[in-house]
């Protein structure tokens, strides 16, 4: 029976437990609160972190912009006149730049470390802290110095010939063109490295060495290491990306230098039968009508797969036309706006230099270049152009620069960079591929279209990807190994006294080629070419020359081409054009390959574009070569001393 006193101990428990149940919700309550407080201040620290680095952001990328913008001036001021004067003037700005550089460096790393910063400013960070220079200011100033002297060395290479001093353009180059006498092509060959490389030697050694000493104290293993680093920011796995691309094409490229070099073997049999041409597979590298054999185009006419097809020369065509300097840049800008993209700003025709200047005592860097002044309207291009096709292409490849510049020029200045180096230097010769299709140059009135049976055209189409063959195709191995050797300089796996020698065994297992007179290690032929002097890096062409075809793919479906890759022109397309403004207007800001993906719809560098454009071409090398391919039982032309 329930009784009162079972009631009253009933009503004491419930009071207790609600007594409980009141504390632990209290607790509970008081738990919470505590929690949301500590959120609360998180949330706070967050915001006001985030707004801090954001204000830190935009001053530095101001005074960087203004650093750059200084840079550029001094940079253009020398290169278009290369005194003394000059030279001291550029090497003041950029140690003065990389002061204020290092202790911007230092911030942005110390600010990485903040805990949940957004991407973009993560993004920006990792950028304004990546350096390489010694904090030593005297091994510093040492770098600048000898960057300079290795420039002006470059610079103002010239040759003899009989009586007359020779630069490299157009002087040289022209006869690099144009002369098919081995003992004249061999003399300007040597007489270039002796007046370049061979005086870099000692100083290129010491350059290495001061420039690792900045790359090692800056966390990287080495200067190769740094460089990767930061032009194909997080791909790790870079080096073996080129490696796999090179593999894939190695076999169209054998095919190319096999027919090449049995061509080349056969004229000098016949017109220059006192010459020994090698018999072990290998090309000597003087005779295909590039100082550097890096392309092959001026010998067509020798290599010309159906020579009873009269193939028009452009070189005279434009000529009579009457194209000058002036309007071939008109011309290329024209294409460009006809995409819809920019017309060059009143600052670029004002003050490019389009060709050498008259001044018989001021010497100019004539190595064709594009420049940022990073104000908004000062773009320019540097070149000493002559009037024919070679130059008419590098004239879009560099305005492909400038469009670029112009298009991320609105975002914050770590970003005014392209997604990476190979996106840069493909953007205009994306466009050049579309201006030599047989198309684009009918409509330029460079080309006739003639009522010709299929047959010769079919064998048309076969020159035609002959010549752009020897542009593109011939290039690969040596885009490849320019920036491949020095990894392994920069990697002390190639010592001083073997750079010179490896650089031939390269030349020789990649390109096949071989030196005219036997080499030794008191020469130094890498510096013979311009990037390795101005210690600019070369993988980043290798890139261009397969992300070109990737995107020109990709613009002439945008432009709605039917038929044979190599057949488009996007001339006029606005459709092409807004796919290509889109993807540059990022810049740096996005990776690579979310910029690529945005493009192509590819998120890494594919060969099937490049292959399918010179599909025919191959068919045709491999009838004709029938398996006769290679250079394996080739050696290096070697002088121990």
């Amino acid at each position: 029976m329930w009784t009162f006193h079972d009631a009253m101990k009933a009503l004491w428990r419930l009071s207790v437990l609600c007594m409980l149940c009141t504390c632990v919700t209290a607790r509970h309550r008081h738990d919470n609160q505590q929690r949301l407080r500590q959120v609360l201040q998180q949330r706070r620290q967050r915001i006001n972190t985030g707004t801090e680095v954001s204000k830190w952001l935009t001053t530095k990328n101001e005074e960087l912009r203004r650093w750059l913008e200084k840079i550029s001036f001094a940079s253009w001021n020398y290169e278009t006149d290369l005194s003394e004067e000059n030279a001291e003037k550029l090497n003041k700005v950029n140690i003065d730049f990389s002061q204020w550089k290092s202790t911007c460096v230092k911030e942005a790393s110390e600010k990485l470390k903040f805990p949940g910063l957004s991407e973009d400013a993560r993004h920006q960070l990792r950028i304004l802290s990546y350096d390489i220079d010694p904090s030593n200011p005297e091994q510093l100033r040492k770098v600048n110095d000898i960057q300079t002297k290795l420039e002006q060395i470059y610079g103002r290479g010239t040759v003899e010939y009989n009586g007359t001093t020779l630069q490299l353009e157009p002087g040289i180059t022209n006869l690099f063109e144009s002369s098919r006498d081995p003992k004249v092509l061999s003399e300007l060959w040597v007489k270039w490295r002796d007046a370049t490389g061979k005086k870099m030697a000692n100083l290129y050694t010491e350059f290495v060495e001061l420039q690792n000493t900045g790359a090692l104290e800056h966390g990287f293993e080495d200067l190769g290491d740094a460089w990767r680093q930061r032009e194909f920011f997080d791909t790790p796995e870079l080096v073996q990306i080129v490696e796999d691309l090179w593999q894939e094409l190695r076999p169209m490229y054998v095919q190319l230098h096999s027919y090449v070099r049995r061509k080349l073997e056969t004229y000098y049999a016949k017109n220059h039968p006192d010459f020994d041409f090698p018999k072990d597979g290998s090309i000597p590298a003087h005779l295909l009508g590039n100082m550097w054999a890096q392309e092959w185009n001026n010998i067509f006419d020798i290599v010309q797969p159906y020579p009873e097809v009269k193939e028009p020369d452009m070189n005279r065509a434009l000529k009579e036309k009457g194209y000058n300097v002036g309007n071939m840049f008109r011309r290329a800008e024209e294409f460009y706006t006809s995409l819809g993209l920019y017309k060059m700003v009143p600052d670029f025709w004002r003050h490019s230099m389009l060709v050498r200047p008259t001044e018989k005592d001021r010497e100019v860097q004539c190595h064709a270049s594009a420049f940022d002044f990073y104000n908004n309207d000062t773009f320019r291009i540097k070149m000493c152009t002559e009037v024919n096709m070679n130059y008419f292409q590098t004239i879009h490849h560099e305005m492909g620069h400038i469009e670029y510049f112009m298009a991320y020029r609105h975002r914050p200045t770590v970003y005014r960079e392209g997604a990476n180096g190979g996106f840069h230097e493909a953007i205009g010769d994306t466009i050049a591929l579309s201006v030599r299709s047989r198309k684009h140059l009918q409509t330029l009135g460079l080309l006739e279209d003639a009522n010709v049976s299929e047959e010769e055209k079919k064998k048309s189409d076969i020159n035609y990807l002959m010549n752009q063959a020897l542009l593109k195709l011939a290039f690969l191995p040596f885009g490849y190994l320019v920036d491949k050797w020095r990894w392994r300089v920069f990697s002390g796996e190639i010592t001083p006294d073997k750079y010179n020698e490896e650089w031939w065994k390269m030349r020789l297992e990649y390109q096949g080629v071989t030196s005219p007179v036997p080499r030794t290690n008191a020469d130094f032929d890498p510096g013979a070419k311009f990037h390795v002097a101005a210690n600019s890096q070369y993988i980043i062409y290798f890139a261009s020359f397969l992300l070109q075809f990737q995107f020109y793919e990709s613009m002439c479906q945008a432009s709605g081409h039917t038929g044979p890759l190599y057949t488009c022109d996007f001339y006029r397309s606005k459709e092409a054009g807004e796919k290509l403004l889109n993807m540059l207007k990022l810049g740096g800001s996005k990776h690579w390959k979310e910029a690529l993906k945005q493009m192509t719809g590819d998120t890494y560098i594919r060969t099937e574009p490049f292959k399918k454009y010179f599909q025919p071409l191959i068919d045709f090398l491999m009838n004709e070569n029938k398996g006769d391919v290679g250079w394996a039982k080739a050696g290096i032309n070697w002088e121990r001393a």
